[in-house]
């Protein structure tokens, strides 16, 4: 039945149009009119009689569903599977409902820290913000969802995720690792050997290599005279990254049976990825990064990001050219389709960058294309090196900058990158990401990080440096190129710089490339006018020598003073100096930059620096490395520095002390 307001303004509509008919009879027989208001009269009070009745009924219902509502809505709110919690922008608790101090041993009364409860919590950081966190609090998982009522309270709504944790965990346990392993220098370590030397070698290795995965619970089947494919779970893959540090590469370089060059082997793994595909073409990009930094060591894949392990060995130098020979046909071609050639090296270029960059401009006008170096920024090479350029009409406008580069580069301009692969450490990175065409000679081992749109990578980490490789290409690249004494000096000098005077890194391709730079003309009296120092800079270098200490027998680590010009500069000749102490194994200097700290590494070959470095997020070579570390200060780094090389040097003696024992056992 018709309820409410509307009800009684239809019954009034009603009883007015009744008035109005006896009105109208009225007129006609006032008797019976009169009987007729009497009975209106009567009807309008049962009418208005029934409508309170009716009002009061809807009222005591509408009362009795808002009281039924309320319990149990208050019911549902404090029997929710899931704790809630109000606190204020200090991380003291308002208000909590019950299932909060279940799951917390202490109290969690009103006016109770959530910091004191959950110390992990970062309550600074949620107070009054909106957004999700999942933290860890003894053996709990909790995952909470914070949203803030105002500016002085926050909800918090908290769920126990333990056992969704536990069973990601222990699926995570049990996920497939995919694993490629290569034996690196198979042809190297084996030449020259007798066939029961070779038959000694190979047995021993395929049996460290069976033992290891026997350990690990993984399956290992050879699948080419020097490659395997191994498939393990990601617990025995985390042992591995934790504990054993992958010393199989150790047991491997330990082999004793007559071989001059120790066998050593290279490692792709990967896991965590949602195809099997996808597996396998992740633990081959592994091994191919391994590989392309020198061999010796591990590249793990999870999840996309990248760790490596080993390295320890010095990249083995190939004896054949035939790669040489080839890169240099394949550039030669390269050019011929380009309009326009830039050549760029390193930010802060020394001398084996700018060298190297010489020597592809030679290969570029010998092809009469244009050609341009980019330079990031004057520097101590640049300037010794400009000054010399000015007596060679042809060079004297080779040098511009990033910015003059940038409007040059277009679709059919081929971009040269010389002595590093990595994008950040680019001359012009800008130019670099606008280039639709680039070529990579580069010798250090390669990092994580490489420049993009590459149509040819020739990564040789064997060789001393860039100067070397460019020399070789200069080799093959015509044989009617000839070099100016300028231009082989300026090889030469690279050659120089980065072998510390063919002391360090040096092998039978590198005194081959400096005999070839001389018989083209290199000026040794003009290379050590290149490299000679004026008097403010060697007090700079007496200075951080100075700040020098030992934290470690054989470890050195300086530091730059504030007011030292050129800091970068200066750090680097000072490392190199610093190595010449007795007893000295690696140094570091570090020095101040525009936003940070920066640090340059050097080493006599037998502790891999860049090992250290890629821990900073760096790199360079295993001799020669460095990193530049944002928002730091020189305590931070040199405390974080200390930390990492004490962790290598304790992983280096346990390894070495295994391999030790391994020798003696086979001998």
């Amino acid at each position: 039945m018709p309820q409410g307001p509307s009800f009684w303004f239809d019954t009034r509509i009603y009883l007015a149009v009744t008035a109005t008919f006896l009105l109208i009879i009225s007129y006609y027989n006032p008797y019976a009119a009169a009987l007729g208001v009497v009975l209106l009269y009567a009807l309008y009070l049962y009418g208005r009689e029934r409508y309170s009745a009716r009002q009061k009924a809807v009222n005591d219902y509408l009362d009795t569903i808002g009281r039924c509502v309320d319990t149990a809505a208050a019911q549902a709110f404090n029997n929710l599977p899931l704790a809630i919690a109000i606190i204020d922008q200090q991380g003291v608790i308002e208000w909590r409902n019950h299932l909060l101090s279940e799951w917390v041993a202490e109290s969690t009364e009103p006016g109770q820290s959530l910091a004191k409860i959950w110390p992990l919590l970062p309550v600074e950081k949620i107070a009054d913000k909106d957004g999700q966190i999942r933290f860890e609090a003894g053996d709990h998982h909790f995952d909470i969802i914070y949203r803030a009522v105002d500016k002085a309270r926050t909800v918090l709504y908290i769920s126990d995720v333990t056992g969704l944790e536990s069973d990601r965990a222990a699926s995570c346990r049990v996920q497939t690792v995919l694993a490629y392993i290569q034996i690196d220098n198979y042809d190297d370590a084996l030449t020259g050997l007798s066939e029961s030397q070779r038959t000694t070698i190979l047995g021993e290795v395929n049996r460290l290599l069976a033992d290891w995965i026997t350990e690990l619970d993984g399956y290992l089947k050879k699948y080419s005279e020097d490659t395997y494919i191994a498939v393990l779970n990601r617990c025995s893959l985390e042992r591995l990254m934790t504990g054993d540090k992958f010393d199989i590469l150790d047991r491997i370089r330990g082999i004793q049976a007559g071989n001059k060059i120790p066998v050593t082997l290279s490692l792709g793994a990967a896991t965590g990825e949602n195809s099997v595909a996808e597996l396998g073409q992740r633990a081959q990009a592994g091994l191919d990064l391994a590989l392309s930094r020198g061999g010796d060591q591990a590249a793990v894949n999870i999840s996309g990001k990248v760790q490596f392990f080993g390295g320890k060995a010095k990249a083995v130098e190939k004896n054949t050219r035939v790669k040489a020979r080839i890169v240099a046909q394949a550039i030669r071609e390269l050019i011929e389709q380009a309009d326009s050639i830039v050549v760029m090296g390193h930010t802060g270029e020394d001398f084996d960058s700018l060298g190297a960059a010489l020597g592809v401009a030679k290969m570029v006008r010998h092809m009469k294309k244009q050609v341009h170096i980019v330079v990031s920024q004057p520097g101590v090479a640049v300037d010794k090196l400009s000054e010399l350029l000015l007596d060679y009409e042809e060079y004297r406008d080779i040098f511009i900058s990033p910015m003059q580069a940038a409007l040059l580069v277009n679709a059919k301009t081929m971009v040269f990158v010389v002595d590093t692969h990595r994008p950040e450490l680019a001359a012009a990175p800008d130019v670099l990401a606008r280039a639709e065409r680039t070529v990579i000679i580069d010798h250090h081992r390669r990092a994580e990080t490489i420049i993009a749109n590459t149509l040819l990578v020739y990564l040789e980490p064997s060789a001393s440096s860039a100067s070397e490789l460019v020399t070789e290409l200069l080799g093959y690249f015509d044989d009617k190129l000839e070099l100016n004494r300028l231009e082989a000096s300026a090889l030469y000098a690279g050659i120089v710089v980065d072998t510390k005077n063919f002391a360090v890194q040096t092998g039978v391709r590198t005194f081959e490339a400096a005999s070839y730079l001389r018989r083209a003309g290199a000026d040794p009296a003009l290379v050590r006018h290149l490299f000679r120092v004026d008097f403010e800079t060697m007090k700079n270098r007496a200075a951080i020598i100075e700040n020098t200490d030992m934290p470690h027998e054989g470890v050195v680590i300086a530091v730059c003073p504030a007011d030292v010009k050129n800091a970068q500069v200066a750090a680097a000749q000072a490392a190199d100096m610093l190595l010449n102490i007795e007893g000295v194994r690696v140094s570091f200097v570090l020095f101040k930059t525009e936003d940070g700290i920066g640090v340059s590494a050097r080493s006599h070959g037998d502790i891999n620096v860049q090992v250290i470095m890629e821990q900073l997020g760096g790199g360079g070579h295993q001799s020669v490395a460095g990193v530049k570390v944002k928002n730091a200060t020189a305590d931070e780094v040199r405390a974080k520095l200390i930390e990492i090389v004490d962790s290598y040097i304790k992983e280096s003696g346990i390894h070495e002390s295994n391999s030790a024992t391994r020798s003696e056992k086979t001998r």
